[in-house]
Parts: structure tokens; C-alpha cells; sequence
């Protein structure tokens, strides 16, 4: 199963844990090549027995350094409570050396499992006393590393593999139970932390928690068989264990970062617990590797992961769930199982912006029918709204309310709420004049706009449309008779003059002459 850059934002619910892949040195590991818990003990004995044995005096000032706190390089973080405190050590008076594995539970009184650094932790003394000799674990008498709301089952599960697989002689159920110890490291698999110490302590023993670098090797020496776990995407049918998802968010307005992180749920069957990576390539966010456990039996878990970029245009990209088991009990389970892949899509668009122009924003028309006479039926007028903003990687414009405010029925308008006018196009629409009282009347149309419904919408502006009119009882200057006074009326009247129609009487002495073009000119300018 392919390794590639790994997960994201994360959500992990129901058991589900997630561990920092820590930096072990390059070609530390190459000589563990076993697939079955016989060969990968024999194999990580030998590496970790490759050490440097410090001494127990060593260890009040190493532990200094190793379990400095990154916030305050003067103190250091004590095991169990988290308390940071002075790291100067004053013989134990604020704090001591806690053998995570006690003496009378295996550990010899002297040697490198006396001593070493991956099991003695700083410890406050009263802590350290209360836990004495214990057991981990939850049952009475027993010591939780939880108890005083810290979270240490996973580290301390993952020392006992340790110490196990390096000090063959010891036996872990005298430090507690075995299975408990398997679901407290899948339950809090490795982190920073944790990751941190295990680079560090090996600066001064030159060995490493092979656990805490690779959970899933716990499995296939400490579990009860081959891996019969397969991980799922929910609701999809495996191949192999493998199966494949497309999430298709479609459109979003601005930075692809802006839409809320996509839930990746995935299921697993089989009896044993299991760890897996999250990994991403293309446009997901990425974050440093990590692996994640599911406990025993059938679990669900999800994943919140985030697509990311920046400027208009599709984005694309893959989370794969590869199962790192080692061991397999049949197709499809453990090693066997199929990567699972989700590809996730979305493309980013702009704003859309409305205007009354085709070229540049105009955000106020004036529909102005003149002056005309009572009774008459002037021709309607056309207007175009557009949407201006480019074509190709833009949002679509919606109208979503017009409201009409003062002379509102002079008028009629097929001016409504019309969603989806695509970039670049425009919807058009018409005013006409229903009143017929003389008088100046005007309406103005509130017209809300916005984008199209989707992820990253503004909040949406306003444009304006004004329509006027002056109604006349009578226009003597209209001589063409269209119900306004134009220019074009001068023509006719020229016609009317030239052929002595009764238009062309503009001063009411029943006759045509000459005299009544200054009249004309007269109604003209006193409009109708």
C-alpha cells in the first residue's frame, strides 16, 4: 500500500486516535523485514539491544533534557500530572525518578533496564510514592496513568512493548494486562510529545521506542493472530478491502478554503484493532504524517479533511486510507486490505455583479416616458439587468425581491425575483405607463440582488430603477398624435401645414398660416 503526503484537519470519534510519525535516522529500521510477530521480535531485539547503557545517576540530568517543557526551557514535564517544574535537580525534593516499570515487577536493581531512559520518567515525588510497585490499570489496587486527568495509557502501553522486546526476560502481565495495554495504544496512539522524547532519549541512548515509531507493529507481536480488520469508506462495497468515493462539492464562491471541511466516515470490521494512515495528495490540506487506531471489533470513524487554494478554478484531490497492519488473516484484511480513496472536487468562483450597463457597473436607471397625453399609449420601455462579472469563473446573479415605492400603480413591469443570470448574460425586462390622470408621477424599484446559493455567498447589494412620467390633459404640440412631445412632432406639423391639416392650427384661430409655427414652437416649449 503506497505512502504519499499525509492527512489534515482531523476528526476522530469512537476510539479512534491519531500518532505523530516521530524522525527516526535514515536506514534505522532497514533490518526489521519480518511479517509475523516471531521474526519482527527477534529482528527489533536485536536493533534495540544496539544501545548505549546510561547509568541511573545519568538520568537526573539527561531526563533535563529529555523531558524539558518546549515552553519554558528552565522546567521539566512530570509524568502522570503534566506539571512543569524546575528541571534543577535538588535530590528529588521536587522531583524523581520514576521507574515506569518498577523494580519489583522484573526490572533488576542495576543494568540497562534499571537505567533506561524509554521507561524513567521525572515524577513527582508524592506521585511516585503513591504509585509504588502497582500495576497499570483501572481495577482496585491497580495505578491508572490517567488519574490525574492527563493522558498516559498509550506511552505507558508503549514502554511495556519496549521494555518487553528489548528485556525479553520480562513479562508484561506482571506490569498489567497485556490486552488493556494493546487498547490503551490504539485509544492514544503517539504524539508530538511522545515523538519528541523518543528522538530525544535516542541522542543519548542510541536506541529507539520502535512502538512509538511504528504502532502497528504491536499488533503483530502482542495481538492473538494474523490482522482481521478492514477499514471501508461507509457505505461503499469493497475489492480486496479496498473501496473508492467521489465527493463533488461543485461551485464555491471565493478561496477553496472558505468551504467547511468535508467528513470522510469509514467503518471497520474484524475482531482485532487496527492502525492506519491518512494520506493526501493534490489539493487537500496536508499536515505531518500520522497514524490513527480503531479498537477491537466493529468501530465507525470519520475524518474531517479540507480542501485548499487560492484564485478561481477547478481544484481536485485524493484521501487514501491505507491499513498499516503487517500481519494478514485473509483476503482482503490486515496487510491485505485495499487502499481506500476518496477524491474530492470543488472549483472556485467570483462574485457576481449586477448592472443596468453591459460593460461597467451602473447601479441607477431612469426610465423617463416624457411628457404625455392623457388617454394615449405611449410604447413600453426595455431595460437589461447583467450580470458583468467574467464569464467562465463567475457566480450567477440573483434577483431576489424588487419592491415599488411611490406611484407604484402608474406603472406595470414584468420585473420579478429571477434567479441564475450567468455571468456575462442578462435578463430583460419591460415598464410601461398605466396612468392616465394628468400629474408627474414617478415609482422607484428597491431591486435585492446577490449571488447564487452556494458556499461563500456575499451578503448581497442593491440597484435602483426609477420611472417618471408627466401625464397632460391635452397636447396641442403633439402633433403626431403618440401621446409625447418630441422634435419628430415639428416634422409633422411641417406636413400638416403643407397639406392644411387641422394639426397644423397651433394658436386656435381656425386657420393655418404661417403665424402658427410660433405657436407651435410655443406648446412646444410649455410641454403638454
Amino acid at each position: 500500500m503506497s505512502k504519499t503526503r499525509l492527512t489534515v484537519l482531523l476528526l476522530a470519534v469512537c476510539g479512534s486516535a491519531s500518532a505523530a510519525v516521530a524522525d527516526p535516522p535514515a536506514g534505522y529500521y532497514d533490518s526489521i523485514t519480518g511479517t509475523d510477530g516471531a521474526t519482527l521480535t527477534s529482528q527489533l531485539g536485536t536493533l534495540l539491544n544496539s544501545a548505549i547503557t546510561r547509568s541511573y545517576g545519568d538520568a537526573r540530568t539527561l531526563l533535563q533534557d529529555v523531558d524539558e517543557d518546549p515552553n519554558n526551557l528552565s522546567n521539566i514535564i512530570l509524568i502522570y500530572n503534566g506539571a512543569s517544574v524546575v528541571s534543577t535537580w535538588n535530590s528529588g525534593s521536587t522531583w524523581n525518578r520514576e521507574h515506569t516499570w518498577p523494580r519489583s515487577l522484573g526490572v533488576g536493581d542495576s543494568g540497562s533496564d534499571y537505567s533506561d531512559l524509554h521507561q524513567l520518567h521525572p515524577c513527582n515525588p508524592s506521585i511516585n510514592s503513591s504509585r509504588g510497585n502497582k500495576q497499570f490499570g483501572t481495577l482496585p489496587g491497580q495505578f491508572d496513568p490517567n488519574q490525574y486527568g492527563q493522558n498516559y495509557r498509550g506511552r505507558m502501553a508503549r514502554m511495556a512493548f519496549y521494555m518487553k522486546t528489548r528485556y525479553s526476560y520480562l513479562n508484561i502481565p506482571t506490569l498489567g494486562s497485556q490486552s488493556l495495554f494493546i487498547d490503551w495504544h490504539v485509544q492514544n496512539m503517539p504524539g508530538e510529545v511522545e515523538n519528541n522524547r523518543n528522538d530525544r532519549v535516542y541522542t543519548y541512548q542510541q536506541n529507539r521506542n520502535a512502538f512509538a515509531d511504528h504502532p502497528e507493529w504491536v499488533w503483530a507481536i502482542f495481538g492473538t493472530g494474523p490482522s482481521d480488520a478492514q477499514i471501508v469508506i461507509a457505505g461503499e462495497t469493497p475489492t480486496a478491502g479496498a473501496t473508492t468515493q467521489t465527493i463533488d462539492l461543485g461551485p464555491v464562491i471565493g478561496d477553496i478554503s472558505s468551504l467547511p471541511p468535508v467528513t470522510i466516515n469509514l467503518d471497520k470490521t474484524g475482531a482485532a484493532p487496527t492502525t492506519y494512515s491518512v494520506e493526501t495528495s493534490g489539493d487537500v490540506e496536508e499536515v505531518s504524517s500520522y497514524q490513527f487506531g480503531i479498537e477491537r471489533n466493529s468501530r465507525s470513524v470519520s475524518h474531517d479533511v479540507t480542501l485548499t487554494g487560492t484564485g478561481f478554478g477547478p481544484y481536485s484531490g485524493t484521501v487514501t486510507i491505507n491499513n498499516t497492519e503487517v500481519t494478514s488473516a485473509g483476503a482482503g484484511q490486515g496487510s491485505a486490505d485495499g487502499d481506500d480513496v476518496i477524491t474530492i472536487m470543488a472549483t472556485s468562483v467570483g462574485e457576481s455583479l449586477a448592472s443596468f450597463d453591459a460593460n461597467t457597473e451602473v447601479a441607477a436607471l431612469t426610465l423617463d416616458f416624457g411628457t404625455i397625453l392623457a388617454g394615449s399609449d405611449p410604447a413600453a420601455m426595455n431595460f437589461d439587468i447583467h450580470n458583468i462579472a467574467p464569464a467562465g469563473v463567475s457566480a450567477d446573479l440573483d434577483i431576489d425581491s424588487v419592491f415599488i415605492t411611490g406611484s407604484a400603480g402608474s406603472f406595470t413591469t414584468d420585473l420579478v425575483a429571477t434567479p441564475g443570470i450567468p455571468a456575462g448574460d442578462s435578463a430583460s425586462f419591460m415598464v410601461d405607463v398605466l396612468e392616465t390622470d394628468p400629474g408627474v408621477w414617478q415609482a422607484t424599484a428597491i431591486i435585492d440582488v446577490s449571488d447564487e446559493d452556494l458556499p461563500g455567498e456575499g451578503p448581497g447589494s442593491v440597484i435602483v430603477l426609477t420611472m417618471q412620467v408627466e401625464v397632460v390633459s391635452e397636447c396641442l404640440a403633439d402633433v403626431n398624435g403618440d401621446g409625447m412631445v418630441t422634435p419628430t412632432d415639428f416634422t409633422a406639423w411641417v406636413g400638416a401645414y403643407n397639406s392644411n391639416a387641422p394639426e397644423c392650427d397651433q394658436n386656435g384661430d381656425g386657420v393655418c398660416t404661417p403665424t402658427d409655427f410660433s405657436a407651435w414652437i410655443g406648446n412646444y416649449n410649455a410641454g403638454c
